[in-house]
Order: structure tokens, then C-alpha cells, then sequence
């Protein structure tokens, strides 16, 4: 079995795997929870992928646990009752607190940074708590609402962030110089010439965190640029904007790929076990960027007057961000 760590078994997964043990249906565990039936699917995926196991034989009555999931469920249950404690503790700190500060940064873009951003809090002694949100339609309008705070976003069109200049700081933190393509370890690409007119002939997934709906996935606005047929991938129930762990159910063991620029999908790749993740050539990155601008990591916050602890917070998450950047100069 694979070494497990709190990274890539996030809590969701674990409370629907309490649930599908003790309800055997995902269809009653979806309305239970309140989420949907194929967020139950991808969670339950994502757990047999991490712990390398089937976990539950579907019969005639339901789904019902093995073996080894007998012996994971009452650990499981703990880890449950764990986080509800600390779900307690944290509502407890947050009334001690001044607020609680709200960002949002999609788990796609740095190598764990819950953890380096919370390093950062305790050795800086900053009295605040802060809320990691992984998803959002339209960032800019979170942030002019007042339900984010600070915002770490990807945006390839510079004019785009114009429109938002007089209410938002806008702070570029790192150009993404690459592009790496993920797809089925078994695709069929694989033995072909990796140029873009070959990716456009296979289902694309959109995958990039964007941060408007207007946004243009790079690839999908350098085809329609130069004329050419984008197939996209017929997929029903996928959110927008898909978590790292969500692209091995979109990928495998189907002729879908995706494009994205972010470091983290090569460097963890072994997350993604069955899936093939590869830098795409410098020219062939070139070409794609040649009438675009390459996409950008920004800092986005409210304007106006904000405690020193707030900007030292942001400080914090800007260095984080920064010092990852060599992360995205991959030399392949």
C-alpha cells in the first residue's frame, strides 16, 4: 500500500467512506450529506485510487464493505470525530478572534500550502484564523462582496483584470512558463507527435482555475484564433473549476486530456496513479503563447485601509507563492 498522508486523503472522502459503510447506498449518502451523487463517485474513487483498493463489493442489496474495509472504517470513524473536535476548537479560536480571514486559492496550484501558510501564522505569532475556500464562480465578485478576502487566481488575459483595477489590488506574483499535458497513461497520444494540432484532435478538459467566467481557457483561445476544431469532452456533472484529485476521474481510461500550467500536476503526479503527465515541448509552449500572454499567478485583495495583521497575513501568502516559483521553472 501506498504511504498515506493527510495531502491527498482530504476529510470529505473520509466521511463518505464512514457513510457508505454504515448506509451501503450512495444515492441515500448524497442526500444525507446534501451534496451530489457524483461527488459521492469521484470521493469514493479518490480513496480507492489513494488506499489502492476497491473498499466496497457492489451487490444485489447495496454496496457493501471488504475485508480491508472492516479494519479502515473504525480508523476512519476516529479521523471523523477528530475533525468535528477541531471544528469545535477552531469555532472556539475564531470568537477569540478579531475575524476570520477567507481565501481562496484553488489545492491545483502550490504544494501544500494549508500547511506552509499556517506554518507562517504560528511562527509570526499572528492572533487571526483564516478559511482556505478551493472553489468559486467568479473570484472578483467574492472579493467586491466581502465573502473573500484575499485571492490567489490564475488569469492569462491582462485587459481582463483592467475591469477591476479601481476596486482591487492586483499584484502579479509568478508567470507560469509551462504547460504540462495529462491524460490516460495508455492514451493513444502518447505514440503520436505532441503538438497542438494533435492535442485539438482528442477530447480537451477544461481544467484551468480561471478567475472569471469570461476567462479563456490558453488553448481553447489559440484554436479559435487560428481556426481550428477544439473537440471538448463530453463530461456531465464536473465542476468548473476541477481539484487536482478530480482530474483522475476525468482522465482515465478515456481518450479526454487536459493542458495545465501548474507545477504541482508534475511534480505530484504520483498522486495520480494510471494518469501520464509530461512538459509539453518549448516550441510547441511558445507557439501557444505567441499572441497570448502566458497565464499569471495574482494576489487580489479589496482596496483601501486593512490591519497589520491582515497585510502581514498577505505578505505571508505572497512569499509563499513567490518562493514556490521555481517550482514552476521545470526543467525537463
Amino acid at each position: 500500500m501506498r504511504n498515506i498522508t493527510i495531502d491527498n486523503l482530504d476529510m470529505l472522502s473520509i466521511n463518505i467512506l464512514v457513510n457508505l459503510y454504515e448506509e451501503h447506498s450512495a444515492t441515500f449518502v448524497a442526500k444525507k450529506m446534501n451534496i451530489p451523487a457524483p461527488k459521492v463517485s469521484r470521493c469514493l474513487q479518490n480513496a480507492r485510487v489513494i488506499f489502492n483498493n476497491p473498499l466496497f463489493i457492489r451487490k444485489k442489496h447495496g454496496l457493501i464493505p471488504n475485508e480491508f474495509t472492516q479494519q479502515l472504517y473504525p480508523i476512519a470513524k476516529e479521523l471523523l470525530q477528530c475533525s468535528d473536535h477541531l471544528q469545535q476548537l477552531s469555532v472556539c479560536a475564531k470568537d477569540l478572534s478579531n475575524s476570520e480571514i477567507n481565501i481562496y486559492a484553488s489545492d491545483m496550484l502550490v504544494q501544500h500550502l494549508p500547511q506552509q501558510l499556517s506554518s507562517a501564522i504560528n511562527q509570526s505569532d499572528l492572533p487571526i484564523s483564516y478559511k482556505l475556500h478551493t472553489q468559486s464562480i467568479n473570484v472578483f465578485n467574492d472579493i467586491n462582496n466581502g465573502v473573500t478576502d484575499i485571492a490567489i487566481l490564475t488569469e492569462s488575459n491582462p485587459q481582463l483584470l483592467q475591469f477591476y483595477a479601481n476596486n482591487l489590488d492586483i499584484v502579479p506574483l509568478q508567470k507560469l512558463n509551462h504547460i504540462y499535458l495529462v491524460c490516460d497513461l495508455h492514451h493513444p497520444i502518447l505514440k503520436q507527435e505532441l503538438d497542438i494540432d494533435t492535442i485539438a484532435s482528442y477530447p480537451y478538459v477544461k481544467a484551468y482555475n480561471l478567475a472569471t467566467p469570461t476567462s479563456v481557457d490558453p488553448f481553447i483561445f489559440y484554436c479559435q484564433q487560428h481556426h481550428i476544431r477544439c473537440r471538448l469532452a463530453n463530461i456531465d456533472n464536473v465542476d468548473d473549476s476541477p481539484s487536482f484529485h478530480d482530474l483522475y476521474p476525468l482522465l482515465a481510461d478515456s481518450e479526454n486530456l487536459a493542458l495545465l500550467p501548474y507545477s504541482k500536476i508534475y511534480e505530484q503526479s504520483n498522486l495520480l496513479p494510471g494518469l501520464h503527465v509530461c512538459c509539453l515541448s518549448e516550441m510547441e509552449t511558445n507557439r501557444l503563447y505567441l499572441s497570448q500572454s502566458h497565464p499569471t499567478l495574482y494576489l487580489v485583495r479589496a482596496k483601501g485601509n486593512h490591519s497589520g495583521n491582515f497585510d502581514r497575513l498577505t505578505e505571508a501568502l505572497s512569499q509563499i507563492v513567490t518562493k514556490s516559483g521555481h517550482l514552476y521553472r521545470h526543467n525537463q
